[in-house]
């Protein structure tokens, strides 16, 4: 065992100072307080020494002394990135416990821009649209005469005036020099930008990577220009546009090999792909309220016989129809067209209708970010009958033309925007046509969300339908309309709102409308409560129609797959209620 001393007086009062000298060597904590105008506080506080060093470590007695000294010019160079060049800053220690530091600010007057003076040089000068290009940058200047002199849209503003340049054939341009002078004494800021251009580049030879299953000439056709054409940036983003919506790529990225120009001012073109399988074999269960459950096949090929063209096939049923949809697709053209020829054969027995149709169609289709047009002509061919009753057979050659617009905020769960739809056709007289007749169908769906998403959402239904013939007995069954069930009028049955039939069965009408309002609440993550209210009917013409009512409660489950509806409603008038369950949105 040790034997235990105690230390002598003298190391007890080395130890004591050694012990001491680390927390008199730090200050004491302290508070920044700042007497500026409201929009300069946030700046200050966040950027200025005294304040932020506090923030993150103790602060020494000399170092403190240090920040205090040199916060007036750390205050001033702040408060010039906002315009303010002739502020006066002071730094009053008050004391207390925590020892407080004000820093008064008075920012003076905002320099305002004077003059702005953009130059264009190199190969842009000689240009015959130069003087037009220079005025275009001056009119999208961020900083116009007269406004306060800011330095980050100083720096945006440069930013902005480059790449106007860049974007249009000279995309190797650069900013030689620019200079803010400020005149503090009169508060004005003349402002230089001189841009040089570079030489004028053009688009060279395609370098595609990434293609094993399908031909270059699929990526080749989609190219809007050609090897010579000058550089467009926007021709680029097109490209690869095009390319991302076509049925053979799931990706794509396109730019000029700007490291690689030639002597004469060529850039390549570098494109890279990532490709779809060539086959798709798709088989899927189906359920629905209104057809119960079904089935659904579905085969696409997408390099037909070596040449892009993709084929479609789907093969869906269920209790009430069965259906084959057959479709070949060219390849999406450079301006963003495609071009598809589609035929189907479709039974139903619906309402003690039986009806037997096909369809052959070609379509010529835009699709546009959010919006798609269509142009094409359709032979129809039906066969409808009641139970036990003969057999009509009517057929219609309809020139149509369609449009679809979605504008929501999000397209799994809107709470705000609009959706369209629209689709007009008509027979060429009676040109293989059972009789003339024009048809117009159009339905819009409106979200709203008046106050916070947590209160709730409106959405608001409406659809519509007509048709014009000079005997609607002999329209095609499936041109004329029916309504009920879910996405129409709920609380009555599949497509049960018509006209009588024989035996019984529901037919089609030449005047349909419906409409829903609901209000959709918030009730837990991605589920919501819905109260709704539907009204509709299928007439003959608008002297017989009268609406049908229905009220009902129903849940939302926003899944990551699309909106699921359970609704259960009851008919305005009748006593009992029906349920009805679909998948996607109400459009």
């Amino acid at each position: 065992m040790w034997p235990m001393t105690c230390p002598s007086p003298f190391a007890r009062h080395v130890l004591l100072a050694l012990l001491c000298l680390p927390l008199c060597s730090q200050a004491a904590g302290y508070v920044v307080r700042i007497d500026a105008p409201s929009a300069l506080v946030t700046l200050l506080n966040d950027n200025l020494p005294l304040a932020t060093e506090r923030q993150e470590a103790p602060v020494a007695d000399g170092d403190l002394d240090v920040l205090v000294r040199t916060t007036p010019e750390s205050a001033r160079k702040l408060l010039e990135t906002e315009g303010y060049f002739d502020a006066r800053v002071q730094v009053r220690d008050e004391g207390g416990s925590p020892r407080t530091f004000r820093v008064l600010v008075e920012p003076g007057k905002p320099v305002q821009i004077g003059t702005v003076d953009v130059q264009l040089k190199g190969a842009l000068a000689k240009e015959p649209d130069v003087e037009t290009r220079r005025q275009a940058i001056l009119t999208q200047w961020p900083l116009q005469v007269g406004a306060v002199f800011r330095e980050a849209d100083w720096d945006a503003a440069k930013r902005l005036a480059l790449q106007s340049v860049t974007a249009d054939r000279f995309p190797l341009a650069q900013i030689e020099s620019s200079q803010a002078e400020i005149d503090p004494v009169a508060h004005r800021a003349r402002m230089t930008v001189i841009i040089d251009s570079g030489p004028l580049i053009r688009f060279g030879e395609l370098q595609i990577h990434g293609l094993n299953r399908y031909p270059a000439t699929l990526v080749k056709k989609l190219a809007d220009f050609r090897v010579g054409d000058p550089y467009q940036l926007q021709v680029l983003q097109d490209y690869q546009a095009a390319l991302e919506h076509s049925s053979q790529f799931s990706g794509a990225v396109v730019s000029a090999d700007l490291q690689h120009v030639s002597a004469d001012g060529v850039a390549p073109v570098l494109i890279e792909v990532s490709e779809f399988p060539l086959k798709k074999l798709e088989l899927g269960l189906t359920y629905s309220s209104d057809v119960g459950p079904g089935g659904r096949i579905g085969f696409d090929h997408n390099n037909l016989f070596g040449s892009g063209l993709t084929g479609s096939s789907v093969l869906r049923w269920d209790r009430m129809q069965q259906t084959l949809n057959l479709g070949i697709a060219m390849p999406r053209t450079a301006d963003g067209y495609v071009h598809t020829i589609n035929a189907a054969v479709k039974q139903t027995n619906i309402q003690s209708l039986i009806t037997q149709s096909e369809e052959l169609g070609v379509w010529r289709i835009h699709r546009n970010a959010g919006d798609e047009w269509r142009v094409g002509l359709n032979f129809l061919r039906d066969a409808q009958h009641a139970i036990n009753e003969d057999t009509q057979v009517n057929t219609a050659l309809l020139p149509t033309i369609g449009m679809t617009r979605r504008a929501v905020d999000n397209p799994l769960r809107p709470r705000a925007g609009y959706l369209l739809d629209g689709t007009l056709s008509g027979t060429i007289g009676n040109w293989l046509s059972s009789t003339n007749y024009v048809r117009l169908y159009a339905r819009g769906v409106q979200y709203w969300t008046p106050f916070s998403s947590a209160l709730g959402s409106l959405m608001a239904r409406l659809e519509g339908g007509r048709v014009w013939a000079s005997n609607v007995n002999d329209v095609p069954s499936t041109e004329l309309f029916r309504a009920g069930g879910s996405n129409s009028v709920r609380g009555y049955d599949y497509q049960s709102l018509g006209l009588p039939g024989q035996n019984n069965s529901v037919i089609g009408g030449a005047v349909m409308v419906t409409g829903t309002l609901e209000y959709q609440i918030p009730v837990y993550k991605d589920w919501a409560l819905a109260l709704f209210s539907d009204a509709g009917n299928v007439s003959e013409d608008w002297k017989s129609f009268s609406f049908k009512r229905s009220y009902g409660i129903g849940a939302r489950w926003f899944s990551p797959v699309a909106p699921l509806s359970f609704d259960v409603a009851k008919p305005q008038g009748g006593k009992s209620l029906a349920w009805t369950m679909s998948l996607g949105l109400a459009f």
